[in-house]
């Protein structure tokens, strides 16, 4: 059976152009059709963006398989650095799948209920450069009242994103968790806040109400999707996910390594 594939570039690097070209004709070489239309897999050339970008374009729906091929710096989620396209191309029915699982948010307002997923990271800030202040309840439990620059939700993908540079921790992609990561929370004598990151397991829902009026916002893998004022927001586990094909050269200590320590 022919398998369809769609070439998704980051036209803006260079590299990652010449790459798709080459990779396209050893495609079609090996008997693939190449085509947008329901691909069966999906090829991504560019950097950490490229998927978030693709996903972002999908509304976070797609059954596709995807490969990313690394045309940036860090390249912590696209693994391959091709160096031979036909060998690349010859060892991809032989690529193992990884689910890489959303979170999802549920904005509640005076007058809608919105929802969104992310395969980073939920970032929540004031809008009015002020202080982020909310209630926080974890299953309907109280945690704390927060006050701080913002708070971080993510996931074990999204751990080595947004929420690294944030002092939170590195989680493995095969635990089903959400972490909850404070940005410069205030602890002093009359405010105290959890200074460091917690992680919760997957039934775990995360519920936010405000403490004063003031708008927020919301970014999504970096994309602003929401600004105004709420009545409550919760952050809970996906059950959707997209397959991503890797290959064993590709697992998680050795990525640590060679993209956080080397």
């Amino acid at each position: 059976m022919t398998k369809t594939v769609q070439l998704y570039v980051n036209g803006s690097k260079n590299n990652a152009i010449i790459i798709s070209e080459n990779i396209r004709k050893a495609l079609i070489l090996n008997g693939y059709s190449i085509s947008d239309d329901n691909p069966d897999i999906v090829i991504g050339f560019g950097g950490d963006g490229t998927l978030l970008n693709f996903l972002s374009d999908k509304n976070y729906s797609t059954t596709s398989n995807y490969i990313g091929v690394n045309c940036g710096t860090l390249g912590f989620m696209q693994d391959f650095d091709v160096l031979d396209v036909n060998d690349f191309v010859k060892n991809i029915p032989n690529y193992i799948e990884q689910k890489l699982y959303f979170i999802s948010l549920r904005v509640i307002t005076d007058n809608d209920i919105l929802s969104f997923k992310a395969l980073n990271e939920f970032y929540l800030l004031n809008n009015m450069d002020k202080s982020f202040r909310v209630h926080i309840k974890v299953n309907d439990e109280f945690l704390e009242d927060y006050v701080g620059t913002g708070m971080l939700f993510s996931t074990p993908t999204g751990s080595t994103a947004r929420n690294l540079s944030s002092i939170g921790s590195i989680i493995s992609p095969g635990i089903e968790a959400i972490q909850m990561t404070p940005s410069e929370a205030i602890v002093n004598s009359k405010m105290r806040c959890l200074p460091k990151s917690i992680c919760f397991p997957r039934d775990t829902t995360i519920s936010l109400t405000p403490l004063n009026q003031d708008e927020i916002k919301i970014l999504a893998d970096g994309k602003n999707l929401f600004e105004g004022t709420f009545k409550k927001i919760d952050i809970s586990y996906s059950n959707n996910f997209i397959v991503k094909l890797t290959d064993l050269n590709n697992n998680f200590i050795s990525k640590i390594r060679k993209k956080l320590i080397l």
